[in-house]
């Protein structure tokens, strides 16, 4: 048994011997097979994310068997599950409780050949999915279906852009819009990840980089997008809510880019939109995203697998933003 544990921000992880304590009553205890990192996880080990503390075991994505359980539900033991990352939601689905937090801080994560968690928390894994692919799924997976559907009221026939795409939440957003049976547009910087896109189904793609680029869109596409996706924020967020179609939502789910600029009113006003913030998401969320992966029998895009011990690897990839989908490591 052992962690890929963090000692010290801003110091490589060392992988130490896992001491696992009592499992506490309605939780399992869950061994990894394969765990996804997440942008987050990056944040974490430079120190610029709140409430750190250290020796911590990182990793809010995994998936894996069941080795025990504390209490009845004796048959979830031996099956293969992956976990809701989102822990202490709480009961209103419109927003998380005060007690909410995340698998992998301030709790030990998936990083690990243990990881224990509540049982609600477990869901089956899909049967058409290997570990990586299961593994690449839960946060990011759940952070598109919220801001996608329940936040950005995504239907069936709507126009969906989703901005940086090869990320892992922009590309369940755009996966997710293509299984609703919508017309897809994806932003990019990198022209090979346009072009990537357009592989898996998204039927156009233009560079933000490029000049321009919000006329040419709204040339192409007058009547502007019913649902936008974004996580960048930053200079280009005027310019996406300015793309919004009469009735049109945009759905926020973080701030890479930094603060927005200036937006008029008037150009949003007249047309009736939405522009709405989104965070991980419900038991709910969690539930209809998981239901529309099997029934659809969706496959999360994982752009590579390191070894546990490739650890610096990995991190490495993660932080240059050159990966197409989602970074996985074998437990």
């Amino acid at each position: 048994m052992h962690a890929l544990t963090l000692l010290e921000i801003g110091k490589p992880f060392e992988i130490q011997p896992q001491v696992l304590p009592q499992l506490a009553p309605g939780h399992a205890r869950v061994q990894i097979k394969a765990a996804a990192l997440n942008r987050r996880d990056f944040w974490i080990t430079q120190g610029q994310y709140p409430g750190i503390v250290t020796p911590i075991v990182l990793g809010s994505d995994g998936c894996g068997v069941v080795e025990s359980v504390h209490g009845e539900a004796r048959d979830w033991v031996n099956k293969e599950v992956i976990i809701n990352p989102s822990l202490g939601w709480g009961d209103n689905p419109a927003y998380q409780s005060d007690d909410f937090s995340i698998l992998g801080l301030p709790q030990n994560g998936t990083l690990a050949s243990f990881v224990d968690v509540p049982l609600e928390n477990l869901f089956e894994k899909p049967a058409h999915l290997t570990h990586a692919q299961a593994a690449a799924l839960p946060l990011a997976g759940v952070t598109a279906w919220r801001a996608l559907v329940t936040r950005g009221r995504c239907k069936s026939g709507d126009t969906v852009l989703v901005s940086g795409i090869g990320g892992g939440v922009a590309l369940f957003t755009m996966q997710f819009a293509l299984s609703m049976g919508c017309q897809v547009v994806v932003t990019s910087s990198n022209p090979a990840k346009l072009e990537k896109a357009k592989e898996l189904g998204a039927h156009d793609g233009i560079l933000y980089t490029g000049e321009n680029w919000r006329k040419t869109l709204s040339k192409k596409y007058p009547q502007g997008f019913d649902v936008i996706v974004d996580g960048a924020g930053g200079d280009g967020f005027g310019d996406l809510a300015r793309l919004l179609a009469n009735g049109g939502r945009l759905a926020f789910y973080g701030g890479t880019r930094g603060k927005w600029p200036t937006i008029l009113p008037q150009h949003l006003f007249f047309k009736q939109v939405d522009i709405v913030a989104s965070t991980m998401g419900s038991p709910e969320d969690f539930k209809a995203m998981l239901k529309q992966v099997s029934e659809k029998e969706l496959v999360p895009v994982v752009d590579s697998v390191f070894d546990l011990k490739d650890n610096a690897e990995a991190f490495k990839k993660l932080e240059s933003s050159s990966q197409f989908g989602k970074i996985v490591l074998s437990v």
